[in-house]
């Protein structure tokens, strides 16, 4: 019995992070136009040049928290 609460309560978990990194992607994809934005199973990777002080890269490190 306590092993389909847990394979639950990890199927509800697992769905939860994915619908997270869908929404951290979109805003991202808005934010950053002309960067690529991939899922790759647990990780955003994001693809193409920035500059260091740009002020969009303390937006995303306020995502990552």
């Amino acid at each position: 019995m306590l092993t389909m609460v847990e394979q639950r309560g990890d199927a509800i978990a697992a769905a939860a992070a994915d619908r997270a990194r869908r929404r951290v992607a979109a805003a991202l994809r808005a934010a950053l136009p002309g960067i690529l934005v991939e899922i790759s199973g647990a990780e955003i990777v994001l693809v193409g040049r920035i500059a260091p002080d740009d002020p969009r890269l303390r937006w995303i490190g306020s995502l990552v928290r």
